[in-house]
């Protein structure tokens, strides 16, 4: 469904600055039997409200079908298990969270970040729309309802569990289609004296390095401190501390509380005038960034087809949604990466839509002469991990935020002492 109206303030000022074509939702992996069937494609364009700010797509593919089977899981990634746990301390230590305070995570995933509550005396519940990541939280004894969230589900939830102390939402923000109704449901849920914790990729850190790869279907909006203030105002709420982060390639986190409840910390204040020196209030610098994603191209395909004019092979490493884009948006298939290998096994035995690339297993698949490392975002993971492929001759090919490839001659750049 196409929206040229803006998600959060309703204008109609909203003018488009990245076209990526038509393209299939990106996690939604081929099956080998479906490989003849239609595959759905759809617009996918980055937009600007003119009025609030609001970074946007323009076309809403229903949640219905890019989450109630979702094969990305959260559990999979060391780096983020280590994330939630730290931020699981430093939230109780500076809320005061105690034994028999509740704690509402949306989106939950596999429930790795509930995990972290497991031994505190805190009473928790997951909510995430993917029936098969609820199933697996389940599972584990992590309590999670397969519903997504929104305010009819959040009188649910203060019906039978009571309010919440905090509501934690970690790369949910983007994802809502009912973004007013779970922002109200959320209002709902924390009360007087509730907290939200919103996790979300920074938008001015997006432009900063060129990450145009987090724009795919599921991220409906992308968010600065500006812009998500323009919405948390509708509902009597504000922001009270902003944190930077580096995973998934630049992370904000902001807690949020009724008005006049917390004391406005001296981040909040500097995160405006950081965005205002970035010119994130801009449409032309939106504009730039648009621009400079096909000047990456340019750079990339030439790295890929120097390695096949001298017969190297290539996998994607990874296959995660971010890769989908790339791959479509430059028209990377098949002719310069082999195939692409995973760990998740949702996804080996798969293809990554839209461009057809095989997933192999990374245990049984064998090495290439380089990987396009895909979830470039996790590089410093990748590269302690496979380490002795490096030093072995193999090789990354970087495509974010500059295309590039690392080998055992400059991999010590790369590296922390």
């Amino acid at each position: 469904m196409k929206n040229r109206i803006c998600r959060v303030c309703k204008s109609t000022a909203v003018k488009p600055f990245l076209d990526l074509g038509n393209q299939p939702h990106g996690d939604s992996f081929i099956a080998t039997k479906d490989l003849n069937e239609h595959e759905p494609h759809y617009p996918l364009r980055a937009c600007f409200c003119l009025d609030c700010t609001t970074a946007q797509i323009d076309y809403t593919v229903p949640k219905e079908v890019m989450f109630e089977y979702y094969p990305y899981v959260s559990g999979t990634t060391r780096m983020l298990k280590e994330h939630f746990e730290k931020s699981t301390e430093r939230l109780i230590k500076k809320l005061k969270l105690k034994k028999g305070d509740f704690v509402v995570d949306i989106g939950s995933n596999d429930g790795t970040w509930l995990e972290c509550y497991k031994n505190t005396g805190i009473r928790f519940l997951g909510i995430d729309g993917a029936k098969n990541l609820a199933k697996i939280a389940n599972a584990k004894g992590l309590e999670t309802w397969p519903k997504f969230f929104n305010k009819k589900i959040a009188q649910e939830v203060i019906a039978k569990k009571g309010g919440a102390n905090l509501v934690t939402a970690a790369g949910v923000f983007f994802h809502l289609e009912e973004l007013h109704s779970v922002t109200e449901g959320i209002a709902e849920l924390i009360g007087g004296t509730g907290v939200l914790c919103v996790q979300a990729i920074y938008l001015g850190e997006m432009v900063n390095i060129g990450a145009f790869d987090q724009i795919y279907h599921e991220h409906l909006t992308y968010w600065t401190l500006r812009s998500i203030e323009h919405l948390l105002g509708y509902y009597g709420l504000e922001v009270f501390s902003v944190e930077f982060f580096p995973i998934h390639g630049g992370t904000i986190e902001y807690l949020i509380a009724k008005n006049g409840v917390r004391k406005i910390e001296p981040s909040v204040a500097a995160m405006r005038s950081k965005e205002k020196k970035l010119r994130l209030g801009d449409i032309k610098t939106f504009e730039k960034f648009g621009a400079r994603v096909w000047e990456m191209k340019k750079e990339l395909i030439p790295i890929l087809r120097k390695y096949k004019k001298k017969e190297k092979r290539i996998f994607a490493l990874g296959a995660p949604i971010k890769g989908s884009t790339l791959l479509n948006s430059f028209g990377i298939g098949t002719e310069l990466v082999e195939c692409a290998v995973e760990v998740n096994p949702l996804k080996i035995g798969k293809y990554i839509p839209g461009v057809r690339i095989p997933i192999k297993d990374e245990r049984t698949a064998g090495e290439p002469d380089a990987y396009l490392v895909l979830p470039w975002n996790f590089l410093p993971e990748l590269l302690r991990k496979m380490e002795s492929y490096i030093k072995g001759g193999g090789a990354f090919i970087v495509p974010v935020p500059k295309p590039m490839v690392i080998d055992k001659n400059n991999y010590h750049k790369f590296t922390k002492k």
